[in-house]
């Protein structure tokens, strides 16, 4: 089931999270690095480290902005970016992890706006809903990817 946040307060807010998308990334590369759990960025460069992560959050703000029935079918720079990851050796755990920072950051971000805009208790819940569907469907293209990346190839038998 799909959120719509269709609020005025909410479009301010989106406003606010495209402009501060630079400040988000990062926050979240500061928290990739120095998590102990996180060791597959240890050779990446910032770059890299980056990836698609402006890209998502792009395609975050435009899910709520325009306050749609959300189709994660046209959705593709989360899934660019699991797997560049996969690419450059991240475990499932790490990229699981990674999303998951990623997300807090956003959760948090959203959480301070909130209070500079005197938003309302449903217009938050509303847009964080559709931030917890966008990250949980990348959640879900990254375990489908790794397990199709793990199952023997049947032309082998």
């Amino acid at each position: 089931m799909s959120s719509r946040v269709e609020s005025l307060e909410i479009r301010k807010v989106c406003r606010e999270l495209r402009s501060s998308i630079n400040d988000i990334v990062l926050v979240w590369i500061e928290r990739v690095q120095a998590d102990p759990y996180l060791r597959a960025d240890d050779d990446l460069t910032h770059i890299q480290i980056v990836d698609h992560i402006p890209q998502m959050l792009e395609e975050l703000c435009d899910l709520l902005e325009h306050g749609s029935a959300t189709d994660f079918k046209d959705i593709r720079a989360s899934s660019h970016h699991g797997y560049r990851r996969a690419l450059e050796g991240y475990t499932l755990t790490e990229l699981l992890r990674e999303i998951e920072l990623l997300r807090d950051c956003v959760f948090t971000f959203v959480a301070e706006t909130e209070a500079g805009h005197n938003l309302t208790r449903t217009d938050i819940i509303a847009a964080l809903r559709t931030v917890n569907e966008y990250f949980g469907e990348d959640v879900i293209f990254i375990v489908e990817h790794y397990l199709r990346r793990s199952e023997p190839d049947a032309s082998i038998a």
